[in-house]
């Protein structure tokens, strides 16, 4: 019997989209419990979900944006497989408060997105810091001293970019939130913002934000609209 693989948590009342085809072909399927249904498709690999291929992801992505379309749903992320149905209700029960509170969040949202390279301004000239450690324990120190004063100036650039668009559309979106990548020395920090914004204040959202604030060295790309994937916790 096949496994389920589940995409993602709609009101029990939403409908299934147009073509009702999951993952490698399944028949999607809503399974009810309570105010709550989780929408599945039978797997018959299930051992797949650990390695997804690439067409496999853009499937599953396509199934959650055409739910998106005709129904409030927090997406999942790909590879939640369930045995059987006993096993869907049971997370559905034990869930229930987190996803019914989470539902009424997002009810009538799309996330949009900004993504940007922020960088800092180029180090004044110095030793490499291999060759500084070679040197002394003090001159080692400096260097890291320098590494780390240049990742706290891209934070506070990325806190700036993000302080800078919240001026523009904070009364056009219910929650925002951001993340930032890991500090590598000398290279740009991606700096990701999310925001959740009702659909009827979509155009207003891109209108805010056109063009982009300029806060100093970055590359910036606006995206959207997604399913809500950075609201669902």
């Amino acid at each position: 019997m096949a496994e389920l693989l589940l995409y993602g948590i709609v009101d029990a009342a939403s409908a299934l989209p147009g073509d009702g085809r999951g993952v490698h072909g399944g028949g999607l399927r809503r399974i009810v419990h309570g105010e709550l249904a989780a929408v599945v498709s039978p797997l018959a690999e299930p051992a797949r979900a650990a390695t997804p291929a690439r067409a496999e992801l853009l499937d599953y992505e396509r199934v959650i944006r055409s739910l998106h379309a005709v129904a409030n749903v927090l997406p999942m992320r790909f590879g939640g497989v369930l045995p059987d149905e006993a096993a869907v209700r049971e997370h559905l029960d034990a869930q229930r408060t987190v996803y019914s509170r989470a539902l009424t969040r997002i009810a009538g949202c799309v996330e949009m997105g900004v993504r940007a390279l922020v960088s800092a301004p180029p180090p004044s000239a110095a030793p490499a810091e291999s060759a500084l450690e070679s040197r002394s324990g003090a001159d080692y120190l400096k260097a890291r001293q320098r590494r780390h004063a240049a990742e706290n100036q891209l934070r506070d650039r990325c806190a700036a970019l993000e302080q800078a668009l919240l001026a523009k559309v904070a009364p056009l979106c219910r929650e925002h939130r951001s993340e930032l990548s890991p500090a590598r020395s000398g290279e740009p920090m991606l700096c990701s913002l999310y925001f959740l914004v009702p659909r009827e204040q979509m155009a207003a959202f891109r209108a805010a934000l056109s063009p982009i604030p300029d806060v100093g060295p970055a590359e910036l790309t606006l995206s959207g609209p997604w399913p809500p994937f950075n609201f669902v916790a």
